[in-house]
Parts: C-alpha cells; sequence; structure tokens
C-alpha cells in the first residue's frame, strides 16, 4: 500500500543526525528522499562502528530508504544540476553549515525563484537571528542547561536527545506547511534550531512564575560573581539546591530495592494514594486535599525516605508483580541491550529487521507512528555511497555522455562502475 507521502520527492542536504533522521521519516512515509553528499559521503558514514569502507553505524540508523548521489558542489556545472534538482523537489532539507547554503546557491531566497512553492526546512544550531555558530548536540545541552551540573562536574545525557527532537519538530513542521500548501499553494521556510528543540525537552522547566520563582533572579545574580570569586561547583550547587522550594517527588523516580532499582511514576493523587497505602505510609498529603506542610522541602523528603525504606526489603521483580497487579505505575530499570529482545517491542512493530547489501543483518527501530489507513514502512537499508547519483541525473535528462565525464572528472561518484579518476 501506498504510503502517505506517495509521490512527494524530498531533496536532502543534510549531515550527522537532525536533518537526516527527519528524512528518512518521509521515506517511511512513502517519499523519494535524494541524500546529497559529497563524494566522501556524510560524515556518519565514518561515525561509530566502521563496518565497511562507507557504511558506519551511525549513518545506517538515520538514513534507510533514501537514495544517495555523491557530488562535488563545488563544482559549477554540478551545482547547476542539483539546482535543477531542487526545482523539481516538493521539500529541502537541509543543516548547511553558517553561510555555506548561500555561498552554494541554495538557500531558500536563490531555490524560491524557480520553485515558489517549495518548502524549505533548515536545521540551524541556534537559530537564524544573533549568533550564527554552529553546533553539535553536546554544546547545546550545555548552553540550553540540559546538561546537569553535579559536584562531580557536568553530566551529558549520552543519547542526542535534541538533535532527535529537532528532527521531529522538523517533520512536524514540513508536514504543516504540506498541509498550508495544500490549501493556499504556497510554499515558505522553516527553521528549526538545536537551541529551540533544546528548550522543548525542557518544558517542564523553562517557565517563570513570577509570585514563586524570584529565587531564579537571585541565583542567576549569584552566579554572575560566584566563580569570578573563585567559588567551587559544590559550593554553587549547594547554594543552588538552598534556593530551590521543591524536591523530587515522594512517588515518582528510581528506587533501589533489594536487588535493583524500580521506577515508579505515581504523579496523580489517586495513585500517591495506592502507592502510600500499598507501601504502609502513613502520608495525610494523599487524603487531605488542604493539607499544606510548614516545610515543603522536609515533608517531601520525609515520605521519600519511607518510600525508599518500603522498597528495600523486596527485589525488584516482586515488587514489578506487587504493583501491576494493584495497577500502579512500575517496573524494572532495563539495560538498553535488553530492549532488543523486549516481547512488548517485537509484538508493537517497534522493532524491525533489515538486511544490508555490504553489512549484513541488522535489527532497527522502526517508524515511530502507526497508521491505520496509509501504514509507514521500511522501503529499504541505507543506501551505498553514490549508489543512485546516475539514476537521479539521468531522470533530470542529463546525456549519458555528460554523467560519464563527470564520473571520470572525479565531480560525482557512482557506485559500482569503479573510481573515478
Amino acid at each position: 500500500m501506498p504510503g502517505p507521502y506517495d509521490g512527494l520527492r524530498v531533496v536532502e542536504f543534510g549531515r550527522f543526525i537532525a536533518a537526516p533522521y527527519c528524512g528518512q521519516l518521509f521515506a517511511d512515509g512513502g517519499a523519494d528522499v535524494i541524500k546529497v553528499e559529497p563524494l566522501v559521503g556524510d560524515d556518519a558514514r565514518r561515525n561509530g562502528t566502521r563496518l565497511s569502507a562507507t557504511e558506519a553505524r551511525q549513518y545506517l540508523n538515520k538514513n534507510r530508504g533514501k537514495r544517495s548521489i555523491a557530488i562535488d558542489l563545488a563544482d559549477d556545472g554540478v551545482r547547476s544540476l542539483v539546482q535543477q534538482l531542487t526545482a523539481r523537489a516538493d521539500v529541502v532539507l537541509t543543516n548547511f553549515r553558517p553561510g555555506q547554503a548561500e555561498r552554494l546557491g541554495l538557500d531558500y531566497q536563490q531555490l524560491a525563484v524557480s520553485n515558489p512553492k517549495i518548502i524549505y526546512a533548515e536545521n540551524t544550531a541556534f537559530g537564524k537571528a544573533g549568533s550564527a555558530k554552529a553546533g553539535m548536540d553536546i554544546l547545546l545541552q550545555a548552553y540550553a542547561g540540559v546538561a546537569s551540573p553535579t559536584a562531580d562536574g557536568p553530566q551529558v545525557i549520552g543519547e542526542p536527545i535534541i538533535d532527535y527532537t529537532a528532527a521531529l519538530l522538523m517533520a512536524w513542521g514540513i508536514a504543516t506547511a504540506l498541509y498550508h500548501r495544500e490549501k493556499t499553494g504556497v510554499g515558505q521556510r522553516l527553521d528549526v534550531s538545536l537551541l529551540q528543540a533544546a528548550l522543548v525537552i525542557q518544558n517542564n522547566s523553562i517557565n517563570h512564575v513570577d509570585a514563586v520563582d524570584g529565587w531564579r533572579e537571585e541565583f542567576v545574580d549569584y552566579l554572575k560573581e560566584a566563580f569570578s570569586r573563585g567559588d567551587s561547583l559544590s559550593a554553587v550547587i549547594d547554594r543552588r539546591e538552598l534556593l530551590k522550594p521543591t524536591v523530587a517527588p515522594p512517588y515518582y523516580g528510581l528506587f533501589p530495592t533489594k536487588d535493583g532499582y524500580l521506577a515508579v511514576a505515581a504523579g496523580g493523587l489517586g495513585l500517591k494514594r495506592k502507592v502510600a497505602e500499598l507501601l504502609g505510609i502513613d502520608d495525610p498529603g494523599v487524603h487531605d486535599l488542604d493539607f499544606e506542610p510548614s516545610d515543603v522541602s522536609a515533608y517531601t523528603q520525609s515520605i521519600r525516605a519511607q518510600v525508599v525504606e518500603a522498597l528495600s526489603l523486596k527485589g525488584t521483580a516482586e515488587w514489578q508483580e506487587i504493583f501491576e497487579a494493584e495497577g500502579l505505575p512500575a517496573g524494572a530499570v532495563n539495560f538498553r541491550e535488553q530492549v532488543l529482545d523486549d516481547r512488548q517491542c517485537w509484538d508493537n512493530d517497534y522493532l524491525v529487521r533489515l538486511h544490508h547489501d555490504e553489512v549484513g543483518g541488522m535489527t532497527v527501530v522502526a517508524p515511530p507512528v502507526k497508521f491505520g489507513a496509509t501504514p509507514l514502512a521500511v522501503l529499504g537499508p541505507t543506501p551505498t555511497l553514490g549508489k543512485h547519483t546516475r539514476d537521479v541525473f539521468t531522470e533530470l535528462g542529463v546525456d549519458q555522455a555528460e554523467i560519464d565525464a563527470l564520473f571520470e572528472s572525479g565531480k560525482i561518484v557512482i557506485h559500482g562502475e569503479g573510481s573515478s579518476t
């Protein structure tokens, strides 16, 4: 069955994660996604475990189902052919370095002249205004406060969640722009930045209520002077925790058990009440809606300590069975390696098997949304570098002799046709 984006053409100038993963979502939806790579390929082809000369783990997990052309964009003739390609595209995805698109004639203003209906989605690090610095996930984790300061130093999140959030925002933005174009016939440019994505994933915390959050100003004023005075990181963290008005919720978090850890997610009042009763905790806060402790922090820490003490008496598996029998949200803390064999993931088709001609068999994450009428599908593995260069240029009407000449001069890569000079 054709996917929801069958007939849509996407030209992707994507490197690393955000733009490529966004492109993969459209490929899973049936779009013809043409990935434009430099002669040496997307840098991700060399990131992570190297599996062949041009294939690496970090390329395989965000480029499946696409067609690859490998070219020298610095060459005027090649660039002219690429501009012909974008003139026939519905969507252009980019994460060029600052100023690069303009120099290559591949920015929205220039492409929209020949293709006014184009949806041009640009992924930047810090947005279009102000700083034009390049940036990657770890830099934005640090800049936007995602990396948590601890006495042992800042702790970053190991997975590049900002990159993937930006990819999802970009995909949503493109779908919205396509809907708008369907009604009006008008294309547009989208800007999705890693900085904005970093704020989105902190939506629970990046807010300020004037009546209760005055401590933030006090802390920021303190920070301006703290490090210049030579205050230690531990002292800064202590000051921050002293000013913050709340502590970790008593029935929400990862708690040690007799033989491991149990994740408990009782956030609502009804769930809190059931957990308190199950664990034998006398907590007035779950029975009296008008209860207001004189010291919120001390009260919360006291209840949480009782939760920790109660859960330490049994093992994780036993607690999981008890909580599930009561309909309470709780579960074991698993290692990532266990997820690949998880029955729940396979029963819901959240993982899929693929075979790559060079790499062999692999298990990968399936398309992330299930559509009843127009299902997404994994149409194939990632393309080898330049696998579709000849096909794409032939579709543009380029003469085979001209393609051969570009290949022989080393301006393009055509997989499987030997080495260019």
